[in-house]
């Protein structure tokens, strides 16, 4: 996501002094909160997706459809399948990959929401389902949008009670509340709606391994499924690893103001960076959309301005918001500025005004730009 806006706002912004290359192996973007709503048959997959076409017909926009084979640091070039590509100044917004090989068996036995057709797939298995016990769960940290995985038991568990079956749902993770980067107070009220549901919530509970019927933690528990649903576990691609990029953390430490690594000219945003907080609520910066578009701007701007000389360089703040979704028309909403010290933390109950709002952030992300 924030690739996607880091290019199109450089470009508007820089005109015909400079030029932009996109290196993007994939036709058309996912809106990622709508991954669940595909579960529910709330939304078909074309629905969802926005294609490149606005970015791909600007004059000073290069587009590359392929994939980075290679980050060369020292020759300032970026290698893809076909070429080797020079830059100035890059960004890197590679996203996340999943490991599934960290946890023995959990590909092979567990679902995800975590793409198009993981969630469609989701969306059969539980379409063939009447009756049993639903294991959801996060398998390692950190991973991206911290709420979603409570969101998608919360929304499940009203699926299921609406179309009066009887299905047990049980939540294990190894955080020791949920969404601990917005502190225990928020935790707390996101695990009493857990309980208001009658869903089994399990903290500091690490999966060690995946069977066909039962998951197995290291703490020597064993829980049984019927069906299993798990965050996989989260890595950073392998080509900015060997390129140098990451540190102990395995992403990309970046200077929180302006999104700069340790290397010259080159910055990171979204999902593969690491930022630490000045608190003690997480030691790192969760990983979200919002922040990444949050970057995107702040990034944008600035190599603007070294381009064009023209306007105000900014610095990133840190603030960002999220809608836990409850159910089918109602959400709550979450929003932070992680960066203050302490940080500054909003938790709101559910309502349909914010699940209203959530459908216009769809829209937006959609709209052909």
């Amino acid at each position: 996501m924030g690739g996607f806006t880091a290019s199109s706002l450089i470009s508007k912004q820089i005109g015909s002094s400079g030029l932009v290359t996109v290196v993007e192996p994939r036709s058309r973007l996912p809106f990622p909160p709508a991954f669940q709503w595909l579960v529910f048959d709330w939304r078909q997959p074309e629905k969802i997706q926005r294609n490149l076409t606005g970015l791909t017909k600007r004059k000073n926009v290069r587009m590359v459809s392929e994939k980075v084979e290679k980050i060369d640091l020292n020759g300032r070039s970026v290698k893809t399948q076909s070429q080797t590509i020079r830059y100035h100044k890059l960004v890197i917004s590679l996203g996340v990959e999943f490991e599934f090989d960290q946890v023995p068996g959990l590909e092979a036995y567990s679902h995800n929401a975590y793409s198009i057709e993981g969630a469609l797939r989701l969306r059969d298995a539980i379409d063939n389902f009447s009756e049993g016990t639903i294991a959801i769960g996060i398998s390692r940290l950190p991973i991206k949008c911290p709420p979603a995985p409570y969101e998608l038991a919360l929304l499940m568990e009203e699926h299921f009670r609406r179309a009066k079956k009887k299905v047990e749902i049980q939540f294990f993770t190894p955080e020791p509340h949920p969404v601990p980067a917005a502190g225990s107070v928020i935790g707390k009220q996101v695990e009493r709606l857990l309980n208001s549901r009658g869903i089994k919530y399990l903290s500091k509970t690490k999966l060690a391994r995946v069977d066909k019927d039962k998951i197995l933690c290291d703490n020597g528990s064993e829980l049984k499924y019927d069906i299993l649903i798990t965050t996989p576990p989260h890595r950073s691609s392998q080509v900015v690893k060997d390129a140098g990029l990451t540190d102990d953390s395995g992403w990309i430490p970046v200077n929180p103001h302006n999104l700069a690594t340790r290397h010259e000219d080159v910055f990171a945003i979204g999902d593969i960076t690491s930022i630490e907080t000045p608190h003690g609520h997480a030691p790192y910066l969760p990983k979200a959309g919002v922040f990444a578009q949050g970057q995107a701007e702040v990034v944008a701007n600035n190599l603007a301005i070294s381009i064009t000389k023209k306007g105000e360089m900014k610095q990133w703040n840190g603030e960002g918001s999220c809608y836990l979704q409850v159910a089918k028309s109602e959400s709550a909403f979450l929003k932070g500025a992680f960066l203050s010290n302490p940080p500054r933390l909003e938790f709101h109950p559910p309502r349909r005004k914010w699940f209203l709002e959530k459908l216009r952030l769809e829209k937006e992300w959609l709209k052909p730009k």
